[in-house]
């Protein structure tokens, strides 16, 4: 099945958010794929947008970590950016997190769902702030625009410990 998008919000005015959400049946159960999301130095391993992360410390909501983004951006990203914050970690369920963008925020939210024939991936982007488009510009459309990599990648390493595993 292709992915979805949906568009929360498509008008571009000061002061409110760029959103959108990308969904896609995997053909694993949430389990399988908890592993490599709740795994963030493994995060590359599947995102193509990401070179790395590091965590400071345990998973845990209120933890914190920073993103180094693939060739260009992640060496600007590297010297400027703050960390992002952890704001939802609930196994098998759901992953958030909250990362400054200047004068603003992305908010990243993965959520598995258990459906008939596997897992519902969905992946909900936000950008807010005056320089939302700028950051979208920049960012938040590769977010969107790998979904489908994104996802498969995440089946092929749910099958690879699924093999491992047996």
């Amino acid at each position: 099945m292709p992915p979805v998008y949906e568009t929360d919000s498509s008008v571009y005015r000061p002061g409110m958010t760029w959103t959108r959400t990308s969904r896609e049946i995997l053909p694993c159960p949430p389990s399988a794929l908890w592993a490599p999301l709740a795994d963030f130095t493994r995060w590359p391993d599947w995102d193509p947008d990401l070179a790395g992360v590091e965590l400071h410390g345990p998973a845990a909501v209120g933890s914190t970590g920073f993103l180094v983004p693939n060739g260009f951006r992640g060496r600007v990203h590297s010297r400027v950016a703050e960390p992002f914050t952890i704001t939802s970690l609930t196994e098998h369920r759901e992953i958030a997190f909250r990362q400054p963008i200047p004068l603003g925020a992305m908010e990243l939210v993965l959520t598995l769902t258990e459906v008939d024939g596997g897992t519902e991936f969905v992946q909900k982007v936000t950008m807010g702030g005056p320089l939302r488009s700028v950051m979208v510009a920049i960012i938040g459309g590769d977010v969107v625009k790998h979904f489908d990599v994104k996802c498969a990648r995440l089946a092929e390493l749910a099958a690879a410990q699924a093999d491992h595993d047996a």
